[in-house]
């Protein structure tokens, strides 16, 4: 397809007609089709038409993956402004920094970065999918006209102490990886269309160019969909997986690694290989508990942006998917080689794709040439001329063609460490922060790998002054130091300096390296499969082995990157057999405190709801297409009109709802075991048949918790809970468990499906039908799901069916619904308050409506 530049990619783009974007932020999943993204990226180039920001101005992109920052990219393309992405994990002062290199006009941030305070404009990214950035009303955006060569974006690759290095990229750049790759899927695209929709989970942040280029613009190619979300926990990605129907996983190598972890304690015969020349169908048989876990529709993981292992590559071709990685940088936007999904050689990083020419000097280094290699640095001319020579870009990677054409990458030439995420260290910038610590005379950083293990770490080689403290030095270190960059372990060098060349005065860090290969060598931590230690210390000198460990060592302090943690985790549970709640183990910030969640297993009582949360048993069942069928039909015909016998209901403010988009939160007061199917008979029938009425969990607790309860009495509380579920599709809420994370995950869910939740905020029915405090919930679910929320005032229905009653007595009761409200913040006491209020204010409303009736 002839694309001049990006413009023309996106004119096609914005033609497609499927679902684009999933986005899952913790708590609900929304989606965006093609067209929206497109209205939206013209909707915020005409903002920054509006706000005078033009061609060739920078603008700052911030901020966490969802669909908002494809539409920002597109709509900074579409104005000629030139996007400067910022990976979101960066700190506040690295962006800052990089604002002021390139004088970025405005900052664009989403939800998870910390807050800006800078001169320079900040925009918030708007909360929920489809609200586009406000422009002037009645402006038509005319799209800019590119050129191949105009830049694009600047990609900064380092520097969180140091100068940051920007990379320039052009709209020439970038195509010259689409086109080859749309041009190889051609030769596949009848195959292929049997297989859609295909769908990508998308792990890597789009400010890293592997991670931009498979949902911006891979996806398009397939008129397939790209999934985002924030949990990187290895059972929320399998859940995802299976629940999209997922088929492509974009990851780096340790998100692999830690899903073969999971995989293997869910299925431990994935553990052993077959037969060397077993057919696939034969191991996809064999492993067909593992494709049963992820679902029958996934079958292919892409790698980069690090190294990926031997050992594991193969560990996930043995279950029968397909492994694709790569090979590339920033400077090459960013792929240069690709491994054929089905002809490519294991241990390789594959041939070069088309238009890209590859070279191996005399040193090994590799070299590249070809439209998609940067033309340089930004503002940076040593930089640029000492990375091109004789018109090729020299990689730093050392690397070797073999008989095939196939590229496999032996190390590295220059001494940037990449870690298993992905993400660069430069041993400058940490060496910078630890001479400064007190006591360090001089230091070295370098990339070695824990015993067992081929993913590098930062160690540190220290010289210091006598009797000072390693841990010290780190903790005071790693408190400087962005996670990626923290300082896994340090020994103290033998000699009164460090080893350096004796021209130049540079560190030996090969030799420093060798070193320290030679100190581990002796080391052996505990591998998988080994039987599980019952301390959560032994469990952490698996990750940074030497390190002196106590209570009070923080979990910060030994540099554990975010994979990690949840790697840790796992190892947690699997020792301890539990299953720990993440928002507790996320606060825990000492080794005191993850010991503190397991030790009730120690002392042989029983794991307390603080320590531990055991799944909820939430039914899905009863939203399936002939569930709500039978729910559709029994509400109007036998279940509702026998209560309008019983009591007569006045239905006021039902004007509130008639131009209100769903879903929503009704939050209302309550009274009687009668307030749900009274609300549902007062609602009008677009409303009723997709409200999911929150029952308390506790109600129902011989169902939930059988133990030391009469079969009688489990069966009749099984049969009401069952029966609630399917013709209320009523769902259970505790309490007085933790779980909130679970509760929000499944409120996320029945929103996702269009289903408004009513709620009631007290937790409990009161006496004489007087309000009481409203609880935190509904501020919770209302802020994180983005819902608004419906008040609703009931009133006289505890006359006529009291919960201390067995039979219920004819009478006259009302429901009111009051105008929606909507919640933002943290501040849930107050939010939750906001709602009693306004619930509460359509008290006199209701006076009034009962002495006009009574006149």
């Amino acid at each position: 397809m002839a694309w001049r530049t990006l413009l023309d990619f996106f004119a096609g783009l914005a033609t497609v007609d499927a679902p684009f974007v999933a986005h899952d932020d913790g708590y609900r999943t929304r989606r965006r089709t093609y067209g929206d993204i497109a209205a939206d990226a013209r909707a915020f180039a005409g903002r920054l038409r509006d706000e005078g920001i033009g061609p060739d101005s920078k603008i700052i992109l911030w901020s966490e993956n969802r669909p908002e920052w494809l539409s920002t990219l597109w709509g900074c393309l579409l104005q000629g402004v030139v996007v400067v992405p910022v990976d979101y994990r960066s700190s506040s002062e690295l962006m800052l920094r990089i604002a002021a290199i390139v004088d970025a006009r405005a900052i664009v941030v989403g939800d998870t970065v910390p807050p800006v305070v800078s001169a320079r404009p900040v925009w918030r990214m708007e909360q929920g999918a489809g609200q586009k950035v406000p422009r002037a009303e009645g402006q038509e955006v005319t799209a800019w006209v590119a050129e191949p060569q105009t830049i694009a974006e600047i990609i900064f690759t380092s520097g969180a102490t140091a100068d940051p290095k920007g990379v320039v990229l052009t709209h020439r750049n970038i195509l010259a990886n689409i086109v080859p790759i749309e041009a190889e899927l051609g030769k596949y695209r009848r195959h292929l269309s049997l297989l859609k929709p295909i769908r990508f989970l998308n792990l890597l942040p789009l400010s890293h160019m592997f991670g931009q280029s498979m949902a911006t613009f891979v996806p398009p190619l397939l008129e397939g969909e790209v999934v985002f979300m924030r949990s990187l926990a290895p059972q929320d990605v399998v859940n995802r997986i299976r629940a999209s129907r997922v088929s492509v996983l974009v990851c780096v190598p340790k998100i692999l690694d830690v899903l073969r972890d999971h995989v293997i304690r869910r299925i431990p015969e994935a553990r052993e290989a077959t037969p060397p020349g077993t057919h696939w169908i034969r191991r996809w048989w064999t492993y067909r508990r593992v494709h049963r876990m992820f679902g029958f529709k996934f079958w292919a993981i892409v790698v980069g942006a690090a190294p990926l292992d031997a050992e594991l590559e193969a560990f996930w071709g043995e279950l029968g998917f397909v492994v694709i990685q790569g090979y590339g940088l920033t400077e090459t936007a960013p792929v240069v080689t690709l491994n054929h999904p089905f002809h490519g050689s294991r241990g390789a990083v594959g041939t070069p794709i088309s238009g890209v020419e590859v070279k191996i000097a005399e040193d090994g280094e590799i070299l590249v040439r070809g439209d998609n290699v940067t033309s340089g640095y930004f503002n940076a001319p040593e930089e640029t001329r000492s990375a091109f020579r004789d018109g090729w870009f020299h990689t730093g990677d050392i690397g070797e063609l073999d008989a095939g054409g196939h590229l496999r990458i032996r190390g590295r030439k220059k001494e940037m460490i990449v870690t298993p995420e992905g993400l660069n260290v430069f041993p400058d910038d940490v060496e910078r922060v630890l001479n400064g610590v007190p006591g360090v005379r001089e230091s070295a950083v370098v990339g070695a790998a824990l015993p067992g293990a081929s993913a590098e770490r930062v160690h540190a080689v220290l010289v210091t002054d006598p009797g000072v403290d390693i841990d010290a030095v780190l903790r005071a270190a790693n408190a400087q130091l962005l996670d990626h960059q923290k300082v896994r372990a340090a020994v103290l060098w033998t000699g009164a300096e460090l080893p350096r060349t004796e021209g130049t005065r540079k560190l030996r860090r090969r030799e420093l390296r060798q070193w320290l290969a030679g100190m581990a060598a002796g080391t052996a931590p505990a591998r998988r499969g080994d039987e599980p230690s019952r301390s959560v210390g032994s469990l952490l000198e698996r990750f940074a082995p030497g390190r002196r460990i106590t209570g009070a060592t923080t979990v910060d302090e030994l540099g554990f990157s975010s994979l990690e943690r949840v790697e840790l985790m796992m190892a947690i549970e699997e020792a301890f057999e539990v299953t720990v709640d993440e928002g507790r183990f996320a606060a825990a910030t000492t080794v005191a405190d993850l010991e503190a969640l397991v030790r009730p297993l120690d002392e042989g009582s029983e794991p307390g709801p603080a320590a531990v949360t055991e799944p909820i048993d939430f039914p899905t069942w009863n939203r399936s297409g002939l569930a709500r069928a039978v729910r559709a039909a029994s509400l109007p015909t036998w279940i509702l009109p026998p209560l309008r016998l019983l009591m007569s209901i006045d239905v006021q403010g039902l004007e509130h709802l008639r131009d209100l988009e769903g879903p929503v939160i009704f939050a209302a007061n309550h009274q009687s075991h009668l307030d749900t199917p009274a609300i549902l008979d007062a609602l009008p029938g677009r409303w009723r048949h997709d409200v999911a009425p929150a029952m308390l969990k506790e109600f129902f607790a011989a169902h939930f918790f059988p133990e030391g309860v009469s079969r009688g009495t489990r069966l009749r509380t099984s049969c009401a809970y069952y029966l609630a579920a399917l013709f209320f599709n009523a769902f259970p809420l505790a309490q007085r468990e933790s779980g909130t994370r679970q509760t929000l995950r499944y409120a996320g869910e029945l929103a996702g499906d269009g289903q408004s939740i009513l709620i009631f905020p007290e937790g409990k029915r009161t006496d004489q039908g007087e309000i009481i405090e409203f609880q935190r919930g509904v501020a919770m679910l209302a802020a994180r799901l983005g819902m608004p929320v419906v008040p609703v005032r009931i009133d006289g229905l505890h006359r006529i069916l009291h919960y201390t009653w067995k039979y219920p007595r004819r009478g006259r009761g009302t429901i009111r619904f009051g105008p929606a409200i909507s919640l933002t913040g943290n501040d849930y006491k107050a939010m939750a308050l906001q709602v009693e209020g306004a619930v509460r204010a359509l008290l006199s409303l209701i006076a009034v409506a009962k002495i006009w009736h009574n006149i």
